[in-house]
C-alpha cells in the first residue's frame, strides 16, 4: 500500500515537473528566435543603407562625364578633389579658374550649408566679411545638359537673375534635379564634380548652424567650414 502510495506521488510530481521544463526551453527559443530575428534585420538595414548610397551615387552617373583638369580645395575638415568640365563648359570653368589662380578662395568659408542639400561657398572669409568679385558676372551655361546630381559643383547665383553667377559655387548632397535646366525655366551651371573627398563634404554638412546677419543655415563656428587655400593640380 505505501509502495504504490510512493509510486503515485513520484508520479504526481512528474506531472508538473515535466510541463515547466517544456516552458523554460519555449521561453529559451523564442528569446533565441527573436535574437535571430533582431541580428537579420540589422544586417538588412545595414544593407539597404548600403545599396541606397550605391544607388544615390550610380544615378548621378549616366549624366556626369568625365572632366580634364584638377582642382584642389584645402579645407579645415581635409582634401577636396574636383575634377572641372572645360571641354564641356570652358566659359563656366575658365571663370572658377581665374579666381583660383587669384587666390580669391583661400581662407574664405562655406557660408551656407544645408545637410542633404549642398555646401556653399565663394564669397565670405571667417570673419563673415563678404569679398567683392573680381570679374564680371558671367553667362549661364545650364542650358548645356549637365545635371546637378550627387557630387557635382555648380555655380551659385542671384535666383532672379539668371546670367549673375560671379565667384559663388556650391556642392550638391543630393540629386537636386530641380535646379537643373528646364525648356521653362534656367538652371544652376554644373562644371564639374568630386574625385575624392566626399566624407570631407559629408563632415562639414554635419555641423552645427545657426543665422547670422540675416542669413539662415550659416555654420556656427565658421573655422569649421574654412577653406584655407585652393589650386589648380597641373599635369606632370
Amino acid at each position: 500500500m505505501f509502495q504504490k502510495f510512493k509510486i503515485s506521488l513520484v508520479l504526481f510530481n512528474l506531472l508538473f515537473v515535466i510541463p515547466t521544463f517544456d516552458i523554460h526551453a519555449a521561453v529559451e527559443k523564442k528569446a533565441e528566435v527573436k535574437k535571430e530575428k533582431t541580428v537579420r534585420k540589422k544586417k538588412l538595414t545595414k544593407q539597404q543603407k548600403n545599396q541606397n548610397q550605391q544607388k544615390n551615387l550610380a544615378l548621378s552617373e549616366p549624366s556626369v562625364p568625365k572632366g580634364d583638369i584638377e582642382v584642389v580645395i584645402l579645407t579645415s575638415k581635409g582634401k577636396i578633389r574636383l575634377d572641372l568640365f572645360k571641354e564641356k563648359d570652358p566659359l563656366t570653368v575658365n571663370n572658377f579658374i581665374q579666381y583660383v589662380k587669384a587666390g580669391y578662395y583661400n581662407n574664405t568659408i562655406f557660408h551656407r550649408i544645408v545637410d542633404g542639400f549642398i555646401i556653399q561657398g565663394g564669397a565670405y572669409d571667417v570673419g563673415f566679411n563678404e569679398k567683392p568679385p573680381l570679374f564680371e558676372p558671367i553667362k549661364n551655361t545650364s542650358f548645356k545638359g549637365l545635371k546637378n546630381t550627387f557630387g557635382t559643383i555648380a555655380m551659385a547665383r542671384k535666383q532672379s537673375s539668371p546670367d549673375s553667377a560671379t565667384s559663388q559655387f556650391f556642392i550638391n548632397l543630393s540629386n537636386n534635379s530641380y535646379l537643373d535646366y528646364t525648356k521653362e525655366e534656367n538652371g544652376y551651371a554644373v562644371f564639374g564634380k568630386v574625385l575624392s573627398g566626399m566624407e570631407i563634404i559629408q563632415k562639414i554638412a554635419k555641423q552645427k548652424i545657426g543665422q547670422r546677419e540675416g542669413m539662415y543655415n550659416v555654420p556656427f563656428y565658421t573655422d569649421e567650414a574654412l577653406i584655407s587655400s585652393v589650386y589648380v593640380v597641373e599635369p606632370q
